[in-house]
C-alpha cells in the first residue's frame, strides 16, 4: 500500500510540459530525418545546442515560402500582418530540453523564449531529479503525445549514468528512441566520449545516428 502511495505521490508532483512554437528568428542549420536519434560528440554541447535552436527557430522543414519574413512575436494565429506561412500545411518544430545548465543560461544564449527547458538537478526552478528517470520519461512521452513536430535535445547523458548504472540509463534511453520513432520526432544527444568507456560508448553509437562535429 505504502509503494502505491508513493508512485501516485509523485505522479501528482510530475512537472508540467505544454508544447509551444518559437518565433521564427533563424534558418535550420541542419535537415534531420524525423524518427531518428542522432549523437553529437563533444566536448561541450555546444553543436547540439545550436542545431536544436536552429530546428526550433527556423522555419518548417519543407517550408513553401522562403521569401517570409522572420517574425519575433509570439502566438501567430492571432497575427493580423499577411504571411505566406498562415496558409501553410506544414507544422513547424516544437522542442523539449533536458539540460545541466541553468534554464536561463540556456534560454539567453541560444534565444529560445517559449521551449520547455528542464534542469537535471536536485534543486531549483523547472527541475528533475537526477535519480528520476521515470518522471523525464513521462515528461517526454506526454510532450510527444501533444506535439505534431517534436524534437528533443537531452544533454547530460554522462552525469545521468554517473548517478544512476549504465544498465537503467541504457534502458531510458532506448525509451526515449522507441517513443521518437512512434512520434515521428527527433532526439539529439550530445555526450563526450573521455567520459565514458570504449564499450559503453559502442552500445550508445549502436542505433543512433552520428553528427559530425566538423
Amino acid at each position: 500500500m505504502v509503494g502505491i502511495l508513493n508512485i501516485l505521490n509523485i505522479f501528482r508532483r510530475r512537472p508540467r510540459v505544454v508544447p509551444l512554437t518559437e518565433p521564427v528568428g533563424v534558418r535550420s542549420s541542419k535537415e534531420l530525418s524525423r524518427g531518428s536519434a542522432y549523437l553529437i560528440k563533444e566536448k561541450k554541447p555546444e553543436l547540439s545546442f545550436q542545431i536544436f535552436s536552429s530546428l526550433v527557430r527556423g522555419p518548417c522543414a519543407s517550408c513553401e515560402h522562403p521569401d517570409a519574413f522572420n517574425c519575433e512575436s509570439i502566438g501567430c494565429e492571432e497575427c493580423t500582418l499577411s504571411c505566406p506561412c498562415k496558409s501553410c500545411s506544414q507544422k513547424r518544430a516544437q522542442g523539449l530540453c533536458f539540460t545541466t545548465l541553468p534554464p536561463e543560461q540556456i534560454r539567453s544564449k541560444y534565444v529560445l523564449q517559449t521551449t520547455p527547458i528542464f534542469w537535471i538537478s536536485n534543486r531549483g526552478e523547472s527541475h528533475v531529479s537526477i535519480n528520476n528517470l521515470e518522471i523525464m520519461a513521462d515528461i517526454v512521452a506526454r510532450f510527444l503525445d501533444k506535439s505534431q513536430n517534436p524534437v528533443v535535445l537531452l544533454d547530460g547523458l554522462e552525469l545521468l549514468m554517473v548517478m544512476n548504472s549504465f544498465v537503467h540509463v541504457m534502458r531510458f534511453l532506448r525509451d526515449i528512441m522507441e517513443m521518437i520513432f512512434i512520434s515521428r520526432g527527433i532526439l539529439i544527444v550530445p555526450v563526450s566520449p573521455s567520459a565514458l568507456s570504449e564499450r559503453e560508448m559502442a552500445l550508445i553509437e549502436r542505433d543512433m545516428r552520428e553528427i559530425p562535429t566538423e
